[in-house]
């Protein structure tokens, strides 16, 4: 159904940020001007030639000591060798570092301080040698973290923080990839704006896409909103500034995503996305946020009043999720910030380029269920409502219902008059959105449903929540192919049927089973427990005992035999499609609820039978209880879900969101 075009257009990777792998021109002392892409010949070189009967010597055999002492951590041993060899302070001392970099790898301070002491600045950059990877000192530092080496480096040479690494990236935003986040604002703020918009903008993109993608916020709203800091007064800043907005909705040539694209395919980072549970979304509401505009309030200071309360209210908030959840809703907030200020950049775009940039960045909302960047676009530029990116020219709607996303089709409900215009929308192959309906779901959307027959359920309910919605005239409507959509709706289901009723008739046959088990063994306990006089009657007639264990027995025998009697209902159903929708989860539900209570009970008349009969030794009743509730209680617990989970799909509120 799908052409290969559309799948290019939508299912495209929106994380790929870079399409080549890079590295400097020249030496790695001059500046970073441009980069390369790295060829098979340079790959090639690495592999070293052996011949034979020749002689293989170790070149860096003579820096092994060196080496050693770095990665144990031994000050004197590094100074020894080189007060030895001086010359040794810059050199490769293996096919890939310098003692620099090793030292920043390792996470020696003290040595990296003290290698500082014997290096100029510019020898601080490796020498190029076709064995190695391509790194400074500094995006090692960025990886590992270490912020104590970082500061020792940067105040040796601060132009570290303008080499970029291999993948031509700098040091800031090496930092976010790898998540340290005040790292990368210690980097980030030291960073000159310029470098960032240098090369169209090329850092200042992928600093605004990882920042997006790994969840620090701040960087990204603070680097786009930095203008507000500064009075206008200069040009070149107002330009600059101007232009650092523009990266967040444009697309570089060296980048293969956009900052857009990245932020409405993380619906994760606004609260439509966000599944909190009840005291979560408790704490959620009534925590108050205020968002700092200077980034400085990241850096943790060193408190000299830290009491013993403080200190315990910080342990009880993490310890009751409440410090997480706060930093959920700080996150929340930075994101619907962030969200404002690039909808406010697409106003002053031009139709043409509002409708391929945002566009696109609208299909990966809805891909994935990204409502909260949907409302925010579409009111800020309501002709997006009609945007069609795709080869297919499916509207937003008609992707929402292809590819079930719940969320965004809800957003129908709560639009004006414009709505009956989107519902009557086709695509290039004639299909509406009830044909769409009626085709199967994507299998990831399938795939978070339990069981054949829940599966079978919510593709009823989508196909019937959309019959209801749409003119009665599209229900009769065909495609380019002549069918309608309930012949789509029929032929695409068919295996799905058949598999949900083999999942239906095995479950009430298993839990039949275990039903006429129990009415077997209550039956004849009831006439077996109790002992018998002279005169025909009950020795424990007057016990309480033994009428708790009568009356829970007759409730588990009675209950068991209405459950076998519902499992045989389901057993002899038709099994049409309308049945999965409401009457066969019905069955089974009230088929498992009686059968549970038919478990509970019979536990009940097996403890009370067991006090009844063992009065003078009481001890062995409460072992043999809780090995006797063992088997039962597994059975309950291994059918708990999928009661629970039938209960909520056939009568909780749905999927849906009409208000």
């Amino acid at each position: 159904m799908d052409s290969s075009a559309f799948r290019k257009t939508v299912w495209k990777n929106p994380f790929n940020f870079i399409n080549t792998i890079k590295v400097p021109r020249g030496g790695l002392g001059d500046s970073y001007s441009h980069v390369k892409e790295v060829t098979n010949d340079l790959i090639n070189s690495q592999i070293p030639s052996i011949k034979l009967h020749e002689k293989v010597t170790d070149v860096y055999y003579d820096y092994m000591q060196l080496s050693k002492g770095i990665s144990q951590g031994s000050v004197e041993v590094v100074k020894d060798v080189l007060n030895r060899r001086p010359g040794a302070v810059d050199e490769w001392i293996n096919p890939y570092e310098t003692p620099l970099l090793k030292a920043c790898a390792c996470g020696k301070p003290e040595i990296v301080k003290e290698l500082l002491r014997r290096m100029k600045p510019e020898q601080m950059l490796p020498k190029m040698s076709r064995h190695t990877s391509y790194h400074t000192p500094l995006t090692v530092v960025a990886v590992t973290g270490n912020m104590e080496i970082a500061k020792y480096l940067l105040d040796k040479n601060f132009g570290l923080l303008k080499m970029p690494d291999i993948n031509g990236q700098l040091p800031a935003v090496v930092a976010i990839e790898n998540g340290h986040k005040e790292m990368a604002w210690y980097f980030y703020v030291q960073t000159m704006r310029p470098l960032l918009l240098d090369q169209d903008g090329y850092h200042g993109t992928l600093l605004i896409i990882n920042a997006i993608y790994y969840k620090m916020i701040d960087i990204a709203l603070y680097f786009l909103s930095e203008e507000t800091r500064y009075k206008m007064i200069d040009i070149a800043l107002c330009f600059l500034c101007a232009k650092t907005r523009y990266l967040a909705v444009t697309k570089h040539l060296q980048i293969e995503s956009t900052p857009i694209i990245v932020l409405a395919s993380k619906p994760d980072l606004f609260p439509s996305g966000c599944r909190l549970g009840p005291l979560e979304r408790i704490i959620y509401d009534c925590i108050q946020v205020k968002l700092q505009a200077n980034p400085g309030w990241f850096y943790p200071k060193k408190d000299q009043q830290t009491t013993l309360m403080r200190k315990l209210l910080k342990c009880l908030s993490k310890w009751t999720g409440i410090d997480e959840v706060y930093q959920l809703k700080v996150m929340h907030l930075q994101a619907k910030k962030l969200l404002l200020v690039i909808s406010e950049e697409t106003r002053a775009m031009g139709l043409k380029e509002r409708s391929e940039t945002v566009g696109e960045a609208l299909l990966f909302a809805v891909r994935y269920g990204n409502v909260d960047f949907l409302v925010e676009m579409i009111k800020n530029n309501s002709e997006l409502l009609w945007s069609t990116k795709t080869s297919l020219s499916r509207t937003l709607f008609l992707l929402a219902v292809e590819l079930r996303q719940e969320k965004v089709f809800s957003l129908l409900y709560g639009l004006d008059d414009r709505k009956y215009l989107l519902l009557v929308e086709r695509d290039c192959d004639g299909n509406g959105m009830l044909h769409l309906a009626g085709y199967l779901s994507p299998p990831c959307k399938l795939s978070t449903v339990t069981g054949a027959a829940l599966k079978m359920q919510r593709e009823l309910q989508w196909f019937k929540e959309v019959e209801k919605i749409v003119p009665e005239i599209e229900k009769q409507r065909v495609n380019t192919s002549g069918q309608t959509p309930i012949e789509i709706f029929t032929k695409e289901h068919q295996t799905l049927r058949q598999e949900a009723e083999k999942c239906m008739k095995y479950t009430a046959m298993s839990c039949s089973l275990v039903a006429t088990l129990i009415f077997t063994v209550t039956f004849a306990a009831v006439f077996t427990v109790p002992n018998y006089n002279s005169h025909g009657k009950p020795f424990h007639l007057r016990d309480r005992a033994f009428t708790t264990f009568v009356v829970s027995d007759l409730i588990s025998c009675f209950a068991a035999c209405t459950s076998v009697l519902i499992f045989l209902g389901i057993h002899t159903a038709r099994y049409s499609f309308d049945d999965f929708l409401f009457s066969l989860p019905a069955k089974m539900i009230a088929g498992l609820s009686i059968l549970f209570v038919s478990i509970g009970a019979m536990l009940i008349a097996f403890s009370s039978a067991l006090f009844t009969m063992m009065d003078k030794e009481k001890w062995i009743v409460a072992p043999t209880i809780l090995l006797a509730c063992l088997p039962a209680l597994l059975f309950v617990l291994l059918q708990y879900p999928l009661l629970k989970e039938m209960i909520f799909s056939t009568y909780g509120k749905g999927i849906f969101d009409r208000t």
